[in-house]
């Protein structure tokens, strides 16, 4: 029996400032596990998950072979030899007071003609990103997070790139995203929306030629060639020289105001909110990473500064969690640097 995690290394995020106050702070790592079977088949009995810090153990949980069968959809648990069998966005939170400084994934299983229950365990080191670029919010005006830092966003389905990635849609009226039935592109609000750079660099990827689709659309497979850093449509990628970089994608068609290898300010104009590549309306697709491609470079916690969420105004990194409302003055200039 083989047993392997994806990524090897897990980056955890730590959320201890928020715009309003929370019980306790917490820390989350997501994941995928897989279990390969070699010169035999393999019935899996179940997994066991538990997070340490040092010798000391923070948590466990335990998943028999029920909980598994649901999770993968398959009622047969048997792997046979020289296949896996992969347990996709393990997803978990804890208590933060004490970081986690590894996982211990325990995997049961019987050999095939044995009557006995073997284990495998693996050890997954876990470590805490300190984020170096001051992120300026890159919107103007009143927007909301539909996805981002809690279980259930569906970025943490691709589990190396991007765990913490984030969707903007910006409100209208009544706290809605879209006029009328929101089946055309110009009755969503964040349509055409600029999107500004959160901090200076030099912009290290382009993507400007996928085409805005009708809001809930299924694109064209044959649009993306093959390449799954398309998937995130028109984008632009900006080396802030220190090892980050910040991403922004399902931009508008023909609306990208940079090319590649420019220098840009923070606060420079980079294109307008669009509904390309993969995506099922209007919104702002953005996320922090060690390089500029999507499902290749190694995703990374990201927060932000500049902005107005709860009444209060936040000037210094701010984590923003999942379904919070956040705006910026229209019409204002960020701080150039």
């Amino acid at each position: 029996m083989i047993v392997q995690s994806w990524p090897p290394t897990l980056i955890a995020a730590t959320y201890t400032e928020m715009p309003f106050p929370i019980l306790h702070p917490m820390q989350e790592v997501v994941f995928d596990l897989g279990v390969t079977a070699t010169d035999h088949a393999l019935d899996l009995r179940g997994v066991v998950i538990q997070g340490y810090s040092g010798h000391q153990l923070l948590f466990e949980q335990r998943w028999p072979a029920q909980m598994i069968a649901k999770r993968t959809g398959c009622d047969d648990l048997t792997i046979a030899p020289h296949t896996g069998l992969a347990l996709r966005s393990l997803h978990f939170l804890a208590p933060a007071y004490v970081r986690l400084t590894h996982l211990q994934a325990i995997v049961i299983a019987r050999r095939e003609g044995s009557e006995v229950d073997a284990q495998h365990s693996l050890q997954i080191p876990v470590e805490f990103y300190e984020q170096k670029t001051d992120l300026h919010f890159p919107l103007r005006g009143a927007w909301w997070l539909i996805q981002g830092s809690d279980w259930s966003d569906r970025h943490k389905q691709e589990v190396y790139s991007q765990p913490y990635a984030m969707d903007f849609v910006r409100l209208g009226p009544e706290n809605r995203f879209f006029r009328g039935t929101g089946l055309t592109l110009e009755e969503h609000y964040s349509w055409d929306q600029p999107v500004y750079a959160t901090a200076g660099g030099k912009v290290a990827a382009v993507t400007f030629d996928m085409p805005d689709l009708p809001p809930g659309a299924l694109p064209d497979e044959r649009i993306f060639r093959n390449d799954p850093r398309r998937l995130l449509g028109n984008s632009v990628a900006i080396s802030h020289g220190n090892g980050e970089f910040s991403f922004y994608g399902c931009l508008q068609q023909a609306s990208l105001a940079v090319n590649e290898g420019q220098v840009v300010r923070r606060g420079a104009l980079l294109g307008r909110v669009g509904n390309s590549g993969m995506s099922p309306g209007p919104h702002l697709h953005f996320h922090l990473a060690e390089g500029p491609h999507p499902f290749i470079d190694r995703g990374l916690p990201a927060r932000f500064s500049h902005f107005e969420a709860g009444g209060q105004w936040f000037e210094r990194l701010t984590t923003i969690p999942t379904r919070m409302i956040v705006s910026t003055p229209e019409g204002s200039a960020q701080t150039k640097e």
